[in-house]
Protein backbone atom coordinates (compact mmCIF):
# COMPACT_ATOMS: atom_id res chain seq x y z
CA UNK A 1 0.00 0.00 0.00
CA UNK A 2 1.14 3.66 -0.89
CA UNK A 3 -0.34 6.09 1.27
CA UNK A 4 0.89 9.64 -0.41
CA UNK A 5 -0.83 12.46 -1.86
CA UNK A 6 -1.06 10.53 -4.78
CA UNK A 7 -3.31 8.21 -3.54
CA UNK A 8 -4.99 10.51 -1.57
CA UNK A 9 -5.67 12.35 -4.95
CA UNK A 10 -6.99 9.25 -5.99
CA UNK A 11 -9.24 8.48 -3.43
CA UNK A 12 -10.82 12.04 -3.34
CA UNK A 13 -11.28 12.12 -7.30
CA UNK A 14 -8.84 14.84 -7.68
CA UNK A 15 -6.81 15.13 -10.88
CA UNK A 16 -2.68 14.91 -10.65
CA UNK A 17 -2.66 18.42 -12.07
CA UNK A 18 -4.84 20.33 -9.17
CA UNK A 19 -2.57 22.47 -6.98
CA UNK A 20 -2.20 21.81 -3.45
CA UNK A 21 -4.14 24.77 -2.48
CA UNK A 22 -7.54 22.58 -4.05
CA UNK A 23 -6.70 19.66 -2.72
CA UNK A 24 -6.44 20.81 0.77
CA UNK A 25 -9.94 22.63 0.31
CA UNK A 26 -11.54 19.24 -0.99
CA UNK A 27 -10.08 17.20 1.96
CA UNK A 28 -11.74 19.82 4.59
CA UNK A 29 -14.96 18.91 3.09
CA UNK A 30 -17.36 16.41 5.37
CA UNK A 31 -17.31 14.02 2.69
CA UNK A 32 -13.61 13.73 2.87
CA UNK A 33 -12.27 14.80 6.58
CA UNK A 34 -8.51 14.65 4.90
CA UNK A 35 -7.04 17.30 6.32
CA UNK A 36 -4.49 16.20 8.84
CA UNK A 37 -3.10 13.71 6.06
CA UNK A 38 -2.92 16.04 2.99
CA UNK A 39 -0.93 18.40 5.21
CA UNK A 40 1.21 15.50 6.71
CA UNK A 41 1.99 14.17 3.90
CA UNK A 42 2.19 16.96 1.97
CA UNK A 43 5.46 17.85 4.82
CA UNK A 44 6.87 14.70 4.22
CA UNK A 45 7.09 14.83 0.61
CA UNK A 46 8.82 18.28 1.27
CA UNK A 47 5.91 20.36 0.13
CA UNK A 48 6.14 24.40 1.09
CA UNK A 49 3.36 24.48 3.99
CA UNK A 50 4.13 27.89 5.44
CA UNK A 51 2.17 29.44 8.15
CA UNK A 52 -1.60 28.17 7.34
CA UNK A 53 0.06 24.16 6.97
CA UNK A 54 2.36 24.44 10.21
CA UNK A 55 -0.70 26.03 11.58
CA UNK A 56 -3.20 23.42 10.42
CA UNK A 57 -0.72 20.55 11.47
CA UNK A 58 -0.73 22.09 15.06
CA UNK A 59 -4.44 22.06 15.14
CA UNK A 60 -4.73 18.87 14.21
CA UNK A 61 -1.89 17.76 17.21
CA UNK A 62 -4.07 19.74 19.63
CA UNK A 63 -7.27 17.50 18.95
CA UNK A 64 -5.79 14.29 19.19
CA UNK A 65 -3.66 15.43 21.94
CA UNK A 66 -7.34 16.16 23.66
CA UNK A 67 -8.51 13.02 22.81
CA UNK A 68 -6.25 11.29 24.63
CA UNK A 69 -6.75 13.35 27.67
CA UNK A 70 -10.63 12.61 27.08
CA UNK A 71 -9.57 9.01 27.07
CA UNK A 72 -7.34 8.78 29.77
CA UNK A 73 -10.60 10.56 31.86
CA UNK A 74 -12.58 8.35 31.10
CA UNK A 75 -10.83 5.10 31.98
CA UNK A 76 -10.03 6.77 35.28
CA UNK A 77 -14.16 5.80 36.35
CA UNK A 78 -14.99 3.21 33.98
CA UNK A 79 -13.73 0.86 31.47
CA UNK A 80 -13.75 2.15 28.12
CA UNK A 81 -13.00 0.80 24.60
CA UNK A 82 -11.95 3.50 21.78
CA UNK A 83 -14.28 2.94 18.47
CA UNK A 84 -12.04 3.81 15.51
CA UNK A 85 -11.22 7.28 15.76
CA UNK A 86 -7.88 7.71 17.98
CA UNK A 87 -7.21 4.11 17.59
CA UNK A 88 -6.67 3.73 14.35
CA UNK A 89 -4.03 6.25 14.32
CA UNK A 90 -1.47 3.81 15.10
CA UNK A 91 -2.16 2.10 11.89
CA UNK A 92 -1.23 5.28 9.85
CA UNK A 93 2.24 5.73 8.94
CA UNK A 94 4.57 7.01 11.28
CA UNK A 95 3.57 11.36 10.77
CA UNK A 96 0.98 10.89 8.63
CA UNK A 97 -1.87 12.45 11.16
CA UNK A 98 -5.39 11.29 10.73
CA UNK A 99 -8.39 13.94 11.05
CA UNK A 100 -10.60 13.28 14.35
CA UNK A 101 -13.15 15.18 15.17
CA UNK A 102 -14.58 13.59 18.17
CA UNK A 103 -13.96 10.53 20.51
CA UNK A 104 -16.23 7.18 20.67
CA UNK A 105 -16.14 5.21 23.65
CA UNK A 106 -17.88 1.84 24.34
CA UNK A 107 -18.77 1.78 27.95
CA UNK A 108 -20.76 -1.42 28.44
CA UNK A 109 -21.68 -1.22 31.66
CA UNK A 110 -24.55 1.26 31.84
CA UNK A 111 -23.32 2.77 35.12
CA UNK A 112 -19.90 3.18 34.19
CA UNK A 113 -21.03 5.39 31.10
CA UNK A 114 -23.27 7.51 33.06
CA UNK A 115 -19.92 8.49 35.07
CA UNK A 116 -17.76 9.04 32.59
CA UNK A 117 -20.41 11.32 31.39
CA UNK A 118 -20.55 13.21 34.82
CA UNK A 119 -16.72 13.21 34.38
CA UNK A 120 -16.12 14.78 31.33
CA UNK A 121 -18.96 17.10 31.93
CA UNK A 122 -17.24 18.28 35.12
CA UNK A 123 -13.98 18.67 33.16
CA UNK A 124 -14.66 20.00 30.47
CA UNK A 125 -17.43 22.92 29.28
CA UNK A 126 -19.69 21.28 28.42
CA UNK A 127 -22.49 23.51 26.27
CA UNK A 128 -24.35 20.66 24.46
CA UNK A 129 -25.53 17.21 25.31
CA UNK A 130 -27.65 14.66 23.25
CA UNK A 131 -29.17 11.48 24.77
CA UNK A 132 -30.29 8.61 23.29
CA UNK A 133 -32.15 5.57 24.72
CA UNK A 134 -32.18 2.81 22.55
CA UNK A 135 -34.33 -0.39 23.12
CA UNK A 136 -33.55 -3.97 21.57
CA UNK A 137 -34.47 -7.90 22.34
CA UNK A 138 -36.14 -5.64 25.76
CA UNK A 139 -32.82 -4.48 27.27
CA UNK A 140 -32.12 -0.47 26.79
CA UNK A 141 -28.79 0.55 25.35
CA UNK A 142 -27.39 4.58 25.56
CA UNK A 143 -25.85 6.67 23.20
CA UNK A 144 -24.71 9.60 24.74
CA UNK A 145 -22.67 13.04 22.71
CA UNK A 146 -21.08 15.53 24.72
CA UNK A 147 -20.00 18.66 22.73
CA UNK A 148 -17.56 21.77 23.91
CA UNK A 149 -15.67 24.76 22.13
CA UNK A 150 -12.28 24.99 21.25
CA UNK A 151 -10.07 25.58 24.39
CA UNK A 152 -7.95 28.47 21.94
CA UNK A 153 -9.99 29.38 19.40
CA UNK A 154 -13.91 30.41 18.68
CA UNK A 155 -13.26 29.22 14.84
CA UNK A 156 -12.02 25.92 15.18
CA UNK A 157 -14.61 23.00 15.31
CA UNK A 158 -16.34 21.87 18.79
CA UNK A 159 -14.70 19.08 20.85
CA UNK A 160 -17.21 16.29 20.94
CA UNK A 161 -17.08 12.77 23.29
CA UNK A 162 -19.95 10.23 22.13
CA UNK A 163 -20.19 7.25 24.87
CA UNK A 164 -22.05 4.38 23.58
CA UNK A 165 -23.22 0.68 25.61
CA UNK A 166 -23.40 -0.73 21.69
CA UNK A 167 -21.00 -0.43 19.45
CA UNK A 168 -23.51 -1.70 16.59
CA UNK A 169 -27.23 -0.69 16.37
CA UNK A 170 -27.78 -2.21 12.99
CA UNK A 171 -30.68 -0.61 10.61
CA UNK A 172 -33.69 -1.02 12.74
CA UNK A 173 -35.00 -3.91 10.94
CA UNK A 174 -33.24 -7.03 9.07
CA UNK A 175 -30.05 -6.27 11.32
CA UNK A 176 -30.75 -6.03 14.66
CA UNK A 177 -28.58 -4.13 17.79
CA UNK A 178 -25.51 -6.22 18.69
CA UNK A 179 -23.93 -5.41 21.75
CA UNK A 180 -20.37 -6.84 21.37
CA UNK A 181 -17.25 -6.17 19.89
CA UNK A 182 -15.32 -8.59 17.96
CA UNK A 183 -12.17 -9.82 20.35
CA UNK A 184 -9.33 -8.93 17.54
CA UNK A 185 -8.99 -4.83 17.13
CA UNK A 186 -8.15 -4.93 13.68
CA UNK A 187 -11.19 -6.45 12.94
CA UNK A 188 -13.97 -4.65 14.69
CA UNK A 189 -12.16 -1.21 13.51
CA UNK A 190 -12.96 -2.52 10.15
CA UNK A 191 -16.74 -3.67 11.30
CA UNK A 192 -17.43 -0.34 12.72
CA UNK A 193 -16.42 0.95 9.52
CA UNK A 194 -18.80 -1.24 7.43
CA UNK A 195 -21.40 -0.38 9.91
CA UNK A 196 -21.50 3.42 9.52
CA UNK A 197 -22.73 2.58 5.95
CA UNK A 198 -26.28 2.25 7.39
CA UNK A 199 -26.42 5.81 8.22
CA UNK A 200 -23.95 7.29 5.56
CA UNK A 201 -22.12 6.53 2.49
CA UNK A 202 -18.35 6.22 3.21
CA UNK A 203 -16.25 9.00 3.60
CA UNK A 204 -12.61 9.65 1.76
CA UNK A 205 -11.40 9.69 5.49
CA UNK A 206 -12.85 5.98 5.20
CA UNK A 207 -11.78 4.71 2.25
CA UNK A 208 -7.74 5.65 3.57
CA UNK A 209 -9.03 3.69 7.53
CA UNK A 210 -9.81 0.30 5.77
CA UNK A 211 -6.65 0.76 3.62
CA UNK A 212 -4.23 1.43 6.32
CA UNK A 213 -6.38 -1.75 8.87
CA UNK A 214 -6.14 -4.28 5.82
CA UNK A 215 -2.60 -3.67 5.38
CA UNK A 216 -2.41 -4.84 8.45
CA UNK A 217 -4.16 -8.27 8.74
CA UNK A 218 -2.37 -11.24 7.98
CA UNK A 219 -3.84 -14.19 5.83
CA UNK A 220 -4.92 -15.78 9.46
CA UNK A 221 -7.03 -12.71 10.27
CA UNK A 222 -8.44 -12.51 6.29
CA UNK A 223 -10.41 -15.65 6.79
CA UNK A 224 -11.34 -14.13 10.95
CA UNK A 225 -12.45 -11.05 9.05
CA UNK A 226 -14.87 -13.11 6.59
CA UNK A 227 -16.29 -14.97 9.34
CA UNK A 228 -16.65 -12.03 11.69
CA UNK A 229 -18.42 -10.24 9.16
CA UNK A 230 -21.12 -13.30 8.75
CA UNK A 231 -21.22 -13.34 12.19
CA UNK A 232 -22.07 -9.41 12.99
CA UNK A 233 -24.52 -9.13 9.67
CA UNK A 234 -22.18 -6.49 8.10
CA UNK A 235 -20.61 -8.46 4.85
CA UNK A 236 -22.29 -6.64 2.00
CA UNK A 237 -21.33 -3.38 4.16
CA UNK A 238 -17.83 -4.80 4.73
CA UNK A 239 -17.31 -6.08 0.95
CA UNK A 240 -17.87 -2.53 -0.25
CA UNK A 241 -15.58 -0.89 1.92
CA UNK A 242 -12.77 -3.07 0.52
CA UNK A 243 -14.17 -2.81 -3.01
CA UNK A 244 -13.76 1.13 -2.46
CA UNK A 245 -10.24 0.64 -1.42
CA UNK A 246 -9.73 -1.95 -4.85
CA UNK A 247 -11.03 1.21 -6.65
CA UNK A 248 -7.51 3.40 -5.72
CA UNK A 249 -4.55 2.40 -7.55
CA UNK A 250 -2.21 3.07 -5.09
CA UNK A 251 -4.28 0.98 -2.14
CA UNK A 252 -5.12 -1.63 -3.39
CA UNK A 253 -2.68 -4.58 -2.26
CA UNK A 254 -3.05 -8.39 -2.51
CA UNK A 255 -4.59 -8.94 0.95
CA UNK A 256 -7.30 -6.81 -0.06
CA UNK A 257 -8.11 -8.36 -3.62
CA UNK A 258 -7.82 -11.56 -1.57
CA UNK A 259 -10.42 -10.38 0.99
CA UNK A 260 -12.72 -9.02 -1.47
CA UNK A 261 -13.05 -12.24 -3.14
CA UNK A 262 -13.38 -14.36 0.68
CA UNK A 263 -16.28 -11.63 1.00
CA UNK A 264 -18.12 -11.57 -1.81
CA UNK A 265 -20.04 -15.01 -1.38
CA UNK A 266 -20.53 -14.10 2.03
CA UNK A 267 -22.37 -10.33 0.75
CA UNK A 268 -25.00 -12.04 -1.51
CA UNK A 269 -26.04 -14.47 1.16
CA UNK A 270 -26.27 -11.83 3.78
CA UNK A 271 -28.05 -9.91 1.37
CA UNK A 272 -30.69 -12.72 0.52
CA UNK A 273 -31.32 -13.25 4.28
CA UNK A 274 -32.00 -9.54 4.84
CA UNK A 275 -35.11 -9.49 1.93
CA UNK A 276 -36.02 -13.07 2.69
CA UNK A 277 -36.67 -11.75 6.95
CA UNK A 278 -38.33 -8.38 5.45
CA UNK A 279 -39.13 -6.32 7.74
CA UNK A 280 -40.69 -8.62 10.32
CA UNK A 281 -37.60 -10.90 11.95
CA UNK A 282 -37.87 -9.72 15.33
CA UNK A 283 -35.06 -7.69 14.53
CA UNK A 284 -36.52 -4.42 15.07
CA UNK A 285 -34.54 -1.51 17.26
CA UNK A 286 -36.10 1.35 17.99
CA UNK A 287 -34.23 4.97 18.88
CA UNK A 288 -35.88 7.53 21.40
CA UNK A 289 -34.75 10.64 21.13
CA UNK A 290 -33.90 13.55 24.20
CA UNK A 291 -35.47 16.32 23.85
CA UNK A 292 -33.40 18.31 26.42
CA UNK A 293 -35.43 19.96 29.50
CA UNK A 294 -32.52 21.94 31.08
CA UNK A 295 -29.93 21.00 33.88
CA UNK A 296 -32.13 21.48 36.66
CA UNK A 297 -34.04 17.89 35.79
CA UNK A 298 -30.76 16.56 36.68
CA UNK A 299 -29.24 13.57 38.53
CA UNK A 300 -26.30 12.00 39.94
CA UNK A 301 -26.75 9.07 37.89
CA UNK A 302 -29.63 7.83 35.48
CA UNK A 303 -32.94 8.08 36.49
CA UNK A 304 -36.19 6.96 34.09
CA UNK A 305 -39.50 8.08 34.41
CA UNK A 306 -42.17 6.70 32.39
CA UNK A 307 -46.00 6.14 32.38
CA UNK A 308 -47.99 6.16 29.54
CA UNK A 309 -48.22 9.40 28.60
CA UNK A 310 -44.23 10.24 28.23
CA UNK A 311 -40.47 9.24 28.90
CA UNK A 312 -38.51 12.13 30.53
CA UNK A 313 -34.47 10.79 31.52
CA UNK A 314 -32.90 12.14 34.64
CA UNK A 315 -28.96 12.36 34.21
CA UNK A 316 -25.92 14.53 35.07
CA UNK A 317 -26.30 16.24 32.08
CA UNK A 318 -30.07 17.45 32.99
CA UNK A 319 -33.69 15.91 31.89
CA UNK A 320 -34.62 15.06 28.55
CA UNK A 321 -38.16 14.42 26.95
CA UNK A 322 -37.71 10.93 25.05
CA UNK A 323 -39.64 11.02 21.62
CA UNK A 324 -39.33 8.18 18.67
CA UNK A 325 -39.22 10.90 16.06
CA UNK A 326 -36.78 14.03 15.17
CA UNK A 327 -39.69 16.34 15.72
CA UNK A 328 -41.36 16.43 19.16
CA UNK A 329 -44.89 16.72 19.42
CA UNK A 330 -46.34 20.55 20.65
CA UNK A 331 -48.84 18.87 23.02
CA UNK A 332 -45.82 16.52 24.27
CA UNK A 333 -43.64 19.34 24.81
CA UNK A 334 -46.53 20.88 26.67
CA UNK A 335 -47.24 18.42 28.93
CA UNK A 336 -44.00 17.83 30.08
CA UNK A 337 -43.42 21.51 30.98
CA UNK A 338 -46.96 21.06 33.25
CA UNK A 339 -45.33 17.99 34.83
CA UNK A 340 -42.24 19.64 35.17
CA UNK A 341 -42.43 23.34 36.13
CA UNK A 342 -38.49 23.40 36.57
CA UNK A 343 -38.18 22.34 32.92
CA UNK A 344 -36.80 25.08 30.49
CA UNK A 345 -36.97 24.46 26.84
CA UNK A 346 -34.46 25.20 24.48
CA UNK A 347 -34.62 28.32 22.63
Amino acid sequence: MDLSLRTVREVMGVAPDVRLGLVLERAARRDQRLTGAVCSLAAAEGRRLGRLGDVLLDVERARRDEHDRIIALVRGVGRAEVLKGAALQRYYPPGVLRTSRDVDLLMPDEAELWAAVAAVSRDRPVDEARVSMIVSGGRRHWAVALNWPSPESDLDYVYAAEFLTAPFVGNSTTVPLRAELPADETVAHLLLIAEELFQQPLRGRDVVDVAVLVDALTEQDVTELRDAAERWLLAPEAHEAVQRVNAVPGLATGTSRRLAQELSGSAERERARRTAAGSADGATTVTHYGFPLGPALGAPGVVVEQDADMTVVRCPVGGFLMVDTLSVPLELAHAALERYPEAVLPV
